[in-house]
C-alpha cells in the first residue's frame, strides 16, 4: 500500500509513505529514501522527522496493520493531512 501527499506553501515536497504485507516500512521524500525498515512483529509504529529548509515542518507517519487490512496515517505540525 502507498499513501503519497504534497507539503509546503512555497517550499513544496512530495512525501510517499508505503507499507508491505510482509512488514517492509518505508517513506520517501521528493524521490529519496529516508526510512526504510522492517518490523514484521509490530502492529503499529509510528516514525517523526523534520521537513524543508526555509519552510520546517514536523511530520509524523504512522503505520498500522490488523484484521481490517494495512493503514497509513500521515501528519503535518500534528494535522492529519493523508489517511488511506
Amino acid at each position: 500500500m502507498k499513501l503519497r501527499t504534497t507539503v509546503g506553501d512555497t517550499e513544496r515536497h512530495e512525501v510517499e509513505a508505503e507499507q508491505g504485507l510482509l512488514g517492509r516500512r518505508k517513506v520517501t521524500v521528493d524521490g529519496d529514501d529516508i526510512i526504510d525498515k522492517w518490523a514484521v512483529t509490530s502492529f503499529s509504529e509510528t516514525q517523526r522527522f523534520t521537513l524543508g529548509e526555509q519552510e520546517k515542518h514536523e511530520m509524523r507517519v504512522k503505520f498500522g496493520r490488523g484484521l481490517s487490512g494495512l493503514k497509513i496515517d500521515i501528519y503535518c505540525d500534528g494535522k492529519l493531512i493523508a489517511k488511506s
